[in-house]
């Protein structure tokens, strides 16, 4: 029990759990200096479910580095200072239903809670996280308003509801209560909920009342459930993730696998090429590989958005077509954009192509960047590049004379450039 809160997975958290947790993965004394030294250059509370760390130790190398590396920050270079609101949600949260978040025209994001099951160290919530309430709110409250906002606003026809994670810690009737709410407004097609559950604490979904539930929504014509999974590695798809994966398309939620990838996790082309394969081997619908953002204190994850390119377009010339459906993204305050390439050649890249996925609703976004460059989805934009040099957007539009995010998180209005296309 933790504020309120019944929790169905021992959870190891604070000194005392990275202790435990150093047993059961079979730290050296050496290890666990190195690592505990590195978690206190993090702003991520030190959390993990007992479940996870014992499939840590259950697995060969280099899978057992790799799947610590995602609840412990690993060794290797700060290549540049990051910022703790990597994605603007501060931007996009500042009156009294801050929870509502309305930055894509068709979706709004509801976010529950602020507390999570089990930590990634590379989240990019760090800073709700960090200052996590871990005390019991009523779920009601915060789905009536935003079905007054969705009544408002018929066009918007998705809801993401996130956290935190409420899907690994919230009672089954509470979540039955809020998704049925959701879906019970008229334009409401899909609710989604991205949650790391399936990979921390996959029993939670083989709850028999809650897939009944989602068997009750599958028979109402034109609504759906999806649940975005954030596996991230291979060997976080265990017979229990599986057991539970299966349960839930049995029951017509959708899956879609939207891994981030991560300096020493899964820049591995034989890692990639594994998480992918099993995505397809168990019917999970490859969505986004999404590149680090710029998290703060644990900037050793990041990898050059050419080199991010090179491991996900080598692992996709080892797959078949369904298994590489994946969509490569760097997300940003302004939006998320696809990384179609680069110029002359991926190996040379002096040029970066980027094609927005999606901008930020345009009230959101810098008037001299719309004045600089087009902000349509289907709008290309081919922007001077440095290899190896650049980790994220605000690096490459810095570069180019663009409006950016600096690292205090202020927006910079730079100058124009002739690189700009």
């Amino acid at each position: 029990m933790t504020g309120g809160i019944t929790l169905s997975v021992k959870v190891l958290m604070g000194k005392k759990g990275f202790e435990e947790f150093a047993t059961i993965v079979g730290f050296t004394e050496a290890e666990k200096e190195e690592r505990g030294a590195l978690l206190e250059q993090s702003y991520m509370p030190f959390k993990v479910t007992r479940y996870y760390a014992e499939l840590i130790a259950s697995q060969s190398e280099p899978y057992r580095t790799q799947m610590i590396n995602i609840v412990l920050p690993p060794p290797g270079v700060k290549p540049y200072k990051g910022r703790f609101d990597p994605y603007g949600n501060k931007s996009y949260r500042q009156d009294e239903t801050a929870f509502l978040q309305h930055k894509y025209k068709k979706t709004l994001l509801l976010h529950i809670d602020d507390f999570c099951i089990a930590n990634c160290q590379f989240c990019y919530k760090v800073n709700e996280i960090r200052h996590e309430d871990i005390g019991y709110t009523n779920i009601m409250d915060k789905a009536e308003r935003a079905v007054q906002y969705l009544e408002a606003h018929p066009y918007i026809d998705n809801v993401l509801f996130t956290g935190g994670d409420p899907a690994s810690f919230r009672k089954t009737s509470d979540l039955i209560k809020l998704i049925s709410t959701l879906l019970s407004v008229k334009s409401i097609r899909l609710v989604r909920f991205a949650t790391k559950a399936l990979a921390y604490d996959p029993a939670r979904f083989l709850d028999g009342e809650l897939l009944a539930f989602f068997d009750q929504v599958r028979q109402t014509p034109g609504k759906q459930v999806s649940v975005i999974s954030q596996f991230n590695h291979p060997g976080e798809i265990s017979d229990v993730s599986i057991q539970a994966t299966q349960a839930l398309l049995s029951v017509g939620v959708q899956i879609r696998g939207q891994p981030a990838i991560i300096r020493g996790v899964n820049d591995s082309v034989e890692t990639l090429i594994d998480l992918q394969r099993k995505f397809l081997d168990n019917r999970i619908i490859s969505y986004y590989l999404t590149v680090f953002m710029p998290v703060r204190g644990v900037e050793q994850y990041a990898i050059p958005l050419d080199e991010a390119f090179r491991n996900v377009a080598e692992s996709k010339r080892n797959l078949g077509g369904l298994e590489k459906k994946g969509v490569l993204l760097t997300s940003h305050d302004f939006g998320k954009l696809e990384i179609c390439g680069f110029y002359p050649t991926a190996e040379r890249p002096e040029k970066i192509v980027l094609k927005w996925h999606q901008a930020v609703g345009p009230d959101y976004l810098p008037e001299r960047l719309k004045e600089l460059i087009p902000t349509r989805s289907e709008d290309l934009m081919i922007l001077d590049y440095k290899q190896g040099e650049m980790y994220c957007l605000d690096h490459v539009f810095e570069h180019n004379g663009l409006p950016y995010v600096n690292a205090d998180g202020e927006i910079v209005e730079n100058l124009p450039s002739e690189a700009v296309r």
